[in-house]
């Protein structure tokens, strides 16, 4: 033994008179495998009762832990004709891939889920603790619920493109496959119930915000076409009353003319009278200055006016006065103004105008509204939509759900499992055992007699 590789350690032993010095070697790492494998052959008790544990705690967990299975059902979206009446209201355009999405919104709340739990008194049935409620067992259900979109072969898709919502499948993991495939199919139920509750409280809020869209632009037109025949009325009454004004204008100026004229012709014919008089005409000097279209007489020639009449005192004293005293007495000028009764006519026409007696009269404006009619149509046609369907499906079961044969999770993989942990596991141990028995072997003794 080379003393250069070796430690002394001192130790008293008072037994016999001696002492014991102990030498252990340092240095030295080899392993023999064959020599290590005899012995752990030797530890064969501590391997056999290691797995024997193992393998017994793995049976007795095998045994009273439950076969899980896949409960698993598919679900495709509706055809057109199947989509019913959700199909044919003009509210809403829908189609079956977002109809078939709506579904699955519902499908994956966890609401459903509870509603599903309380409505159907599952909760009973599906928990094992009677304490739990119904969102505490929803809970644990939706965590072992998933929802898988369905693809198949047949479908083509380019670099970058989603698989289309045709088919999805609905699975829940459970130990009770009979109460997971009841489960499924109230599932099923209840989401496509309040997919078509929540799609109908769509429409109805559409349905209302468009009726009152289309009502508030009808009242609006209405309101409008109202507020264009008062201002043709103002238009109107303004237009009349500067034609009056204009009218009257002219008329009190032809009256006024007129009572001039009469007032000038009145002492004319006094001059003239004057001068008869003086003259001693009595009777007109000759008959044809008396016609409108006369011509010049030969005895007027010389002596009457520029324009070929003859003086006003021609005519005679007689008839002057006659005149004189006719103009005197004319209390009202106006039968005698030309054209006055048409002025006259005129205003009374202008104060009476028929076009604003008419505006004035009409008691319904709509129907001068363009396109009233086509609204009033579409109003009418949402009035009468109705918010509830009958025989429409948002969703189609292509696959029921029913009980696996083999369950996903079988207790003798357990059994498999524990035996080869416990092996390991002994393994390990006898190792750790072999280790310390050839710490203490390696230990010399000499004993030294003093």
């Amino acid at each position: 033994m080379n003393i250069e590789n070796r430690v002394v350690l001192k130790s008293a032993e008072a037994d016999a008179g001696y002492h014991t010095y102990v030498y252990q070697d340092v240095g030295e790492d080899e392993i023999n495998l064959a020599d290590l494998v005899r012995k752990l052959a030797r530890e064969w008790k501590a391997i056999a009762l290691t797995m024997a544990i193992g393998i017994l705690g793995s049976v007795a967990y095998a045994l009273f832990s439950p076969k899980v299975y896949l409960v698993e059902t598919i679900v495709r979206a509706p055809t057109v004709h199947e989509l019913g009446e959700a199909n044919t209201q003009n509210v809403i355009e829908i189609e079956p891939t977002e109809a078939f999405r709506r579904f699955v919104q519902i499908a994956l709340n966890p609401e459903t889920h509870k509603v599903t739990i309380e409505s159907n008194g599952l909760l009973e049935d599906l928990s094992t603790d009677r304490n739990l409620t119904s969102s505490q067992v929803a809970r644990q259900i939706y965590d072992d619920f998933s929802l898988n979109i369905v693809k198949h072969d047949y479908y083509e898709l380019a670099k970058g493109e989603k698989t289309p919502l045709k088919d999805v499948a609905l699975s829940v993991k459970s130990a009770e496959p009979e109460l997971a495939v009841t489960y499924i199919q109230k599932l099923i139920e209840n989401a496509e119930r309040l997919t078509l509750l929540d799609f109908s409280a769509d429409v109805s809020i559409v349905k209302e915000n468009r009726i009152k869209a289309i009502q508030e632009q009808i009242d609006g037109l209405t309101q409008a076409q109202r507020y264009s025949r008062e201002a043709e009325i103002a238009r109107l009454e303004e237009s009349n009353r500067e034609t009056i004004a204009k009218l009257q204008q002219q008329f009190d100026l032809e009256i006024r003319k007129a009572v001039k004229d009469r007032e000038n012709r009145i002492v004319q014919l006094q001059e003239a009278i004057k001068t008869a008089n003086v003259l001693s005409i009595r009777e007109p000097v000759t008959w044809d200055d008396l016609r409108p279209s006369r011509k010049s007489s030969q005895v007027t020639n010389e002596i009457g006016s520029k324009e070929g009449s003859a003086p006003l005192y021609f005519r005679g004293s007689r008839l002057l006065n006659a005149e004189l005293e006719r103009l005197k007495a004319r209390n009202d000028d106006k039968p005698f103004i030309a054209g006055l009764a048409d002025l006259e006519n005129q205003i009374i026409q202008a104060q009476n105008d028929p076009r604003i007696a008419a505006l004035k009269a009409r008691a319904n404006d709509t129907i001068y509204i363009e396109k009233l009619d086509e609204l009033q149509r579409e109003l009418a046609a949402l009035m009468e939509q109705p918010i509830e369907f009958a025989n429409t499906r948002f969703a189609v079961v292509s696959q029921p759900a029913a009980i696996p044969p083999d369950p996903i999770r079988n207790p003798m993989l357990y059994v498999v499992i524990g035996i080869l942990v416990s092996g390991f596991v002994a393994l390990m141990v006898a190792l750790v055992l072999v280790s310390l028995r050839s710490s203490e072997d390696s230990k010399p003794r000499v004993a030294i007699a003093e």
